[in-house]
């Protein structure tokens, strides 16, 4: 007689068939959507299509205005205003010192324009776009591997929840002895010490059933910390049950992980032309337009303070500038030599990161053949265990054989049961490897339908 499971989440594990809502499928792709890792990942890229167009836009001219109104003394002389934020200066010289306060007045515009800059511009946008691919890479590589954790947890979780429902029928198999013993040993065609034994047995498979449901729900727990979803139900995929033949092709060189070695690199060497590229001489173009108030009189005084808030000079004035770095050459030399270097460590990083991944993909290679080899024995062993269990349960029926051989033959079928779950989570797993080291997890999902 079968009895109650507990409640909660754990009453999953009895109805996961009628469950399509809670696929593997279904969870990784939430857990990708949601995971707040990924999340700060797509901002980071984010940030960086930003700055790619940050450095794009210093080809626009820059126009800054100001205003300044200042309330002084009028011992000044005449001179020019400075954009910015300078204080202009408000008349002209007097004759006299004088403390009388009066007012003046200033307000400009200035257009700064480089569209030529040997260079320069382009090799920072060719950073910044480095930069944007090497985040893209990295984001890419994070969703990989949290899909790679995700999976493996919840690969340990379909196992642990597998683990319980063998668990909980080899405590019904005990139950059921039980009773026929009890049977049995009232009909006088056992001894007595029987059914103290299914008793002794049938406990202690009621707490293997509780440890495996405690497990069971640790890996849950995992699950759900990877899902990012506290409110998304999670239940067993029915497909995680069969066997699958995978279409092993030798992967593609597109690596994330490789790819973001390659992206560095490519970064460091921009950054290097960069360097090499400020050395060149800037080519400035400069417009400005400006006013300036004051109540000073020219042959000193003044009349009405006031009249310093209202313009009486404008000006106008356009230009370039040519700027060459001459003694940043030997500065500059000290930092070229330093990302050289950097060069050479990232290209050689790269070569050992393509040296680990041909390594990892023999090891998965071959770890999946192994795998899938094992998992089609699993179904026989099981098949093989449950009929010597059911002739050994016959026999003693019949008083053939005594207890014991009975109790080993039921052991031997929890045991294959327990191993089988073991041999496709494995089989699961080995999959998940060789997805992961080829960098595409739709290695492994396609042989989810």
């Amino acid at each position: 007689m079968y009895t109650k499971t507990a409640t909660g989440c754990l009453m999953l594990l009895l109805v996961y068939q009628t469950h399509a809502q809670s696929q593997l499928r279904e969870l990784l792709e939430i857990s990708t959507a949601n995971y707040p890792e990924l999340l700060a990942k797509r901002l980071e890229t984010e940030a960086a299509q930003s700055q790619v167009r940050y450095e794009r836009s210093d080809f626009l001219p820059s126009l800054d205005g100001s205003y300044q109104m200042v309330y002084s003394t009028n011992n000044n002389i005449t001179g020019m205003f400075f954009p910015g934020q300078i204080l202009p200066i408000s008349g002209p010289p007097v004759a006299e010192n004088t403390m009388d306060f009066t007012y003046g007045s200033a307000t400009s515009l200035l257009m700064n324009w480089s569209p030529f800059t040997f260079g320069k511009r382009s090799s920072k946008i060719q950073s910044a776009k480095f930069g944007q691919e090497l985040a893209q890479n990295q984001e890419s590589l994070a969703i990989l591997e949290h899909q790679v954790r995700f999976i493996e947890a919840y690969l340990n979780y379909w196992a642990a929840a597998s683990m319980a429902i063998a668990a909980e029928k080899n405590r019904d198999r005990y139950q059921t002895n039980l009773e026929l013993s009890k049977t049995l040993v009232d009909n006088g065609l056992r001894p007595g010490v029987d059914s103290a034994q299914f008793r002794s047995l049938f406990v202690r498979s009621k707490i293997d059933y509780l440890q495996a449901q405690k497990s069971a729900e640790s890996f849950m727990a995992r699950v759900r910390e990877l899902l990012g979803e506290d409110q998304k139900e999670i239940g067993i995929d029915p497909n995680l049950q069969r066997q699958f033949t995978p279409q092993v092709e030798e992967p593609m060189d597109n690596h994330p992980l490789l790819q973001s070695s390659r992206s560095r690199t490519l970064m460091a060497a921009a950054k290097k032309t960069e360097l090499n590229r400020s050395l060149l001489p800037d080519l400035n173009f400069w417009g400005t337009a400006f006013a300036r108030g004051s109540a000073i009189l020219f042959e000193g005084g003044f009349n009405d303070p006031t009249d310093g808030l209202s313009f009486s000079r404008y000006n106008y004035g356009v230009g370039f500038q040519v700027a060459v770095p001459i003694l940043q050459f030997a500065r500059t030399s000290k930092l070229v030599q330093r990302q050289n270097s950097l060069i050479s460590a990232s290209e050689a990083y790269e070569m050992q990161v393509e040296r680990a991944l041909d390594k990892d993909r023999t090891v998965a290679k071959v770890t999946l053949e192994k795998a899938l080899e094992s998992a089609a024995l699993a179904p026989e062993y099981v098949q093989a265990a449950e009929y010597s269990y059911q002739a050994l349960q016959a026999r003693y029926d019949a008083g053939l054989i005594n207890l014991n051989e009975l109790v080993q033959g039921q052991a031997d079928l929890a045991k294959a049961e327990a191993e089988s779950i073991k041999v496709m989570a494995e089989m699961w797993k080995a999959l998940l490897y060789y997805a992961a080291v080829s960098g595409d997890m739709d290695v492994f999902l396609q042989n989810l339908n």
